[in-house]
């Protein structure tokens, strides 16, 4: 049966025309993408629809979208999106010689079990005033260095972006076991090693990431303000 042109799709195929426009040298996977765009199959036999998979060099993002304002994404959809990338791993043990980016994309919030699970799984959550932990860290280092270089702010503000750089590395720290290339270790093409990850407090460190994210907002508007922008 095909399939109509909902609301998902249209967000679908506006964010993929965005990375071809936008990302230039990755090569974008084409609309309904079934095999991780490596011609992969799984290890259940059933192939797996990826909504947008993007290659550049040993780098491939692989990204599950989600436009549901009624029904924001929760536990179950992170964990089904994490279960496709395995079951492409469980049999092409290959894909873990590149740097493997999952990232899920919400153009509504994530309801906070999903908003968890993202963190326990090492998938990076993008949603509106939501971003995810490395672009917070390239947002804490862009003001450091601009404060180095001599950027006048309030002292206050000089402060407050300290503790959020403490607060960033923390979080980087306890999470870094979860990202899928410590997780997951290639051994041969038919061999990988999987590492145990657990026992944080993914649910705190929701409510923490939503809160970073609202600091680095107001931080990143004190820098506009302090170069006269």
């Amino acid at each position: 049966m095909p399939r109509d042109g909902s609301a998902d799709q249209g967000f679908e195929r506006t964010l993929r025309e965005s990375c071809i426009a936008k990302l230039a040298g990755w090569v974008v996977s084409q609309p309904r993408e079934m095999n991780l765009g490596m011609g992969l199959v799984t290890a259940s036999g059933v192939l797996h629809e990826i909504d947008v998979v993007a290659q550049h060099e040993l780098t491939v993002g692989i990204l599950e979208l989600k436009n549901r304002a009624e029904w924001p994404p929760e536990k179950n959809d992170v964990i089904v999106f994490f279960a496709k990338i395995l079951d492409y791993l469980c049999l092409s043990p290959v894909l873990l010689r590149s740097y493997l980016l999952p990232v899920f994309v919400s153009s509504y919030a994530f309801e906070q079990s999903g908003l968890a699970a993202c963190l326990g799984l090492g998938i990076h959550p993008v949603a509106p005033q939501l971003r995810p932990l490395p672009i917070l860290i390239d947002n804490a280092n862009r003001m450091l260095t601009e404060k180095d270089n001599g950027l006048a702010v309030p002292s206050g503000d000089a402060l407050a972006l300290d503790d959020f750089c403490a607060r960033i590395r923390n979080m980087a720290s306890l999470l870094a076991g979860a990202d899928a290339n410590a997780r997951f270790d290639y051994f041969s093409d038919l061999t990988i090693a999987v590492r145990a990850f657990g026992g944080v407090a993914v649910a705190e460190l929701a409510v923490d990431l939503r809160a970073m994210n609202a600091e680095c907002s107001r931080l990143i508007q004190v820098f506009r303000a302090a170069k006269g922008g």
